[in-house]
């Protein structure tokens, strides 16, 4: 009698693809990061790469075996970068619109009145 049985390989990461917006969502967390003191161009870098990695996210949790870990890893990395972009652009425009409410718009203008104000304000070295 013959044997037709064969082995089984257990192919792991072979069959498990790269989750679609886990390198996007990396991307714009360090675009995000990196224009914070644009004017908001952090802000919406890093709202998009938050949305992406909730997506990504759900997907993950519904079918964890499907996707590969290294993936969820770069996703997650995207997320973290995202919050602090946001995070970071926040801190920017909160300061940028105090300067405007305390110096005033004219004033920042005009280099020598702003730096008359800025010594008001902070004091003479």
């Amino acid at each position: 009698m013959t044997d037709y049985s064969y082995e089984q390989h257990d192919f792991g990461q072979q069959n498990k693809v790269n989750l679609p917006n886990a390198t996007a969502a990396l991307v714009l967390g360090i675009i995000g990061i990196i224009t914070c003191c644009c004017y908001g161009g952090g802000l919406i870098f890093g709202i998009i790469a938050l949305i992406l990695a909730a997506k990504d996210m759900k997907r993950y949790k519904l079918e964890p075996e499907r996707y590969k870990e290294a993936s969820y890893k770069n996703l997650n990395a995207g997320r973290i970068c995202a919050i602090f972009s946001i995070l970071l652009s926040v801190i920017f425009i909160l300061i940028m619109v105090w300067a405007v409410m305390t110096i005033g718009i004219e004033n920042m203008q005009n280099e020598e009145v702003m730096q008359q104000r800025m010594e008001e304000l902070f004091g003479t070295q």
